[in-house]
């Protein structure tokens, strides 16, 4: 079903047709007012010679007046009583007039006006482009209800080629916009009506039967209440044609039958032809493929695809198919080939055209407004997003830093383990003139001092607690400085350094041999090795060895 905007329903509301006394019939049309003229217009728009009349003083007192905004009113008015050519030319006309102006409705409703005329004659396309194009300047001049009027017609097309989820959000839009304005049952009930044929149809393509009786319910009493036949009609075809997917057939056909013959729009009557020949084909074949060519010469005269010819040419060639009618069957797939390729094309070009200028637009303008938001509060994000950047760089220093300090580590481990780190336990060969020259100790003194400090270390005596330089000194029966100069030429280190390292060799080859060692506590340890503190041990084991003994003992138990 081609899917009929009633759009000069919504054009033309703010075009208040109020109603006045009757000027006298002897008067000139030429000395009536413009609000006069109108009323004319609209009074005779049934009787085209007399509208015409109307339409074409109110032009001719707006040119003489220059008035641009009127004579952009009497090209509408024309539009109305006019053929396809000639409202196009109209409207062409007050695109013309208006392009410059940024007028609440002009030039936009020359392009909406347009766009409808293009829509009724079937050339989608131009129709889509010139609604796209009303778009543009119902934005730039904030005109709300053309923007709303615009997306319905979107809706329309999404309908049209099967985004019903899309169409809805649009429907319900258009319609709590309507409910919206004031006393909106008398002022908007065209609009209403529409709105709720659009949302009961776009549920019952859906298959959501239940939603679409609920708007068409709505819309069968209001149209009885305000005398709206046409809108009756549609809302009965709806009405059949839902009962038709909740499969009560004979209440179905029986609604859709009496409805036939009171359809005057050959695109609903190919609709309601199509459901009569659904609920035929559930119990007479013959009966169907009579009712589905009916709707085939119906499109034949309209040339308005809709989504259910897909059904009615399938329908057909398969019967055919079945009955062996070479020629009915080469012209049902034919005509389905056709249909789909307009159907594919107008859809894709539709969905290519709406992206391109309308939801593009607007996600534009969308992001427009997050620009101005981020600006005013430029200098709080700025800072923000410093600081998280700062944060997020330092975490990643410290992350790269730990697996490098890891690394380090790691290999620190391997070579204690593989005592690649020796020992300085060995004592330097030097000639005693050197010895002497250096030291000025008596060589005697220095072999002797040696020989108990090699006693010293085979002994352990320097895991005892609270050992010093002096208290060595006594045990040693030297004196400080003597001992002191040794141990730091021939150790190669001050005597602290050659004490705490004796203890922390002696910690390292106990740690690996001794598991049950490896359980104490570091103070345990600690005090175990001769050291008074467990900071002191920590201190001097990763001065010695580049890693803790904490970090040691954990890798040596895994």
């Amino acid at each position: 079903m081609k899917f009929k905007f009633l759009i000069f329903l919504f054009i033309t509301l703010y075009l208040d047709i109020g109603v006045f006394g009757q000027n006298s019939q002897k008067e000139s049309l030429e000395f009536l007012s413009y609000s006069e003229l109108k009323k004319g217009f609209y009074d005779n728009i049934d009787i085209d010679s007399l509208a015409i009349i109307y339409a074409e003083t109110h032009l001719k007192k707006a040119k003489k007046e220059k008035d641009t905004i009127k004579i952009a009113d009497s090209y509408f008015y024309l539009s109305n009583i006019s053929n396809y050519e000639d409202a196009v030319k109209y409207s062409d006309s007050i695109i013309n007039l208006t392009s410059h102006l940024n007028h609440i409705y002009y030039p936009a409703l020359g392009f909406m006006i347009k766009g409808y005329f293009h829509y009724n004659h079937g050339e989608d396309k131009k129709a889509i482009n010139e609604y796209l194009e009303a778009e543009t300047y119902a934005v730039k001049n904030n005109n709300l209800k053309q923007q709303i009027e615009i997306k319905q017609f979107i809706g329309g097309i999404k309908y049209n080629f099967g985004d019903y989820k899309e169409a809805l959000n649009i429907f319900k839009e258009q319609l709590q916009y309507i409910q919206k304005q004031p006393n909106y049952l008398n002022n908007y009930k065209n609009d209403y009506l529409i709105a709720l044929d659009d949302l009961s149809k776009t549920y019952l393509r859906d298959k959501e039967t239940d939603s679409a009786l609920i708007y068409t319910k709505a819309g069968i009493d209001l149209s009885r209440k305000y005398d709206k036949k046409v809108m009756y009609q549609r809302f009965l075809l709806t009405s059949g044609s839902a009962l038709y997917f909740q499969k009560k057939y004979n209440q179905a056909l029986d609604s859709l039958i009496k409805l036939q013959p009171k359809i005057e729009d050959n695109d609903r009557l190919a609709m309601c032809l199509y459901y009569i020949a659904k609920i035929y084909q559930e119990s007479d074949n013959k009966k169907a493929i009579i009712t589905y060519n009916q709707v085939d010469s119906l499109y034949q005269i309209t040339n308005n695809p809709f989504i259910e010819l897909r059904d009615v040419y399938k329908t057909l060639f398969n019967y055919y198919s079945e009955n062996e009618t070479e020629k009915e069957q080469l012209e049902s797939v034919k005509k389905l080939i056709t249909v789909d390729s307009i159907l594919d094309l107008n859809y894709k070009y539709s969905e290519t055209e709406i992206v391109k200028k309308h939801e593009i637009p607007k996600l534009k303008r969308e992001r427009e407004k997050l620009q101005k938001t981020l600006n005013e509060n430029i200098t709080k994000r700025t800072i923000t997003y410093t600081v998280l950047g700062v944060i997020i760089f330092i975490a990643i220093c410290i992350i790269i830093l730990f697996y490098i300090k890891q690394k380090i580590y790691k290999k620190r481990y391997m070579d204690i383990i593989s005592n690649k780190i020796e020992l300085k336990k060995a004592v330097k060969v030097n000639d005693n003139l050197k010895i002497d020259n250096e030291l000025n100790i008596p060589q005697d003194v220095i072999d002797g001092l040696l020989a108990k400090l090699d006693s010293f270390e085979k002994n352990k005596d320097f895991l005892k607690n609270g050992i010093t330089l002096n208290s060595i000194s006594k045990k040693l029966n030297t004196n400080s400085t003597y001992l002191s100069k040794i141990v730091n030429y021939y150790k190669e280190e001050s005597f602290s350094n050659y004490l705490n390292n004796l203890r922390i060799a002696y910690s390292i080859d106990k740690l690996i041999r001794d598991k049950s060692f490896r359980n104490y506590t570091i103070k345990a340890i600690a005090e175990e090795v001769g050291f008074n503190t467990a900071e002191s041990f920590s201190k001097s084991f990763f001065k010695e060895k580049g890693i803790y003994p904490s970090y040691f003992i954990k890798q040596l138990n895994r």
